[in-house]
């Protein structure tokens, strides 16, 4: 049987400690190397910032940057390989992060396909929807956490890759 997984409030250490997967070579659009002392310390000392550990492995870092304290933020996650057994109580404890923020409006930036969509048409209605065959695993963690998808960027980041922005809306608006 796996170990559980515990959760601690993040330390600075951690930011530097952890091992990405190969899918975050860049995250919160910098390279690991790119990311010295200081941004950790002020990336751990947020509201949100919570390292998972399962084994005595560093397994998910999980935090919520507040751009606007109290009021708007943008959810972020950093993930070992191999994540396994861990990947479900990670998930959990990412929701219950975003949910219990306090946050009226939270965005989460994620990898995307270059045309995650289709149109969607019912009688009374006429949207465009993410098409199943088409989400990035990035994407579909995103829609698993609670958020919904509301733009899609192309060109975003370092790398100029398709990136969707996806929001969750607490508070008065939850």
């Amino acid at each position: 049987m796996p170990e559980a997984v515990t959760f601690s409030r993040m330390l600075a250490d951690d930011m530097l400690e952890i091992e990405r997967q190969p899918s975050q070579a860049r995250v919160l659009g910098a390279h690991p190397d790119d990311i010295d002392a200081d941004t950790a310390e002020v990336l751990a000392s947020q509201p949100a910032a919570w390292a998972g550990r399962q084994g005595g492995r560093l397994v998910a870092l999980l935090g919520i940057g507040e751009h606007h304290p109290g009021a708007h933020g943008v959810a972020w996650a950093i993930l070992a390989p191999h994540l396994g057994s861990a990947h479900l109580a990670v998930t959990r404890k990412a929701r219950e992060i975003v949910w219990q923020s306090g946050l009226n409006r939270v965005e989460l930036i994620a990898r995307a396909a270059d045309t995650p969509f289709h149109l969607r048409r019912d009688r009374a209605d006429m949207r465009w929807a993410l098409d199943a065959k088409r989400i990035t695993p990035e994407c579909r963690w995103a829609l698993m956490l609670g958020f919904t998808a509301a733009h899609l960027m192309h060109g975003y980041g370092p790398d100029c890759e398709a990136h969707m922005l996806f929001e969750w809306f607490g508070g008065q608006h939850g």
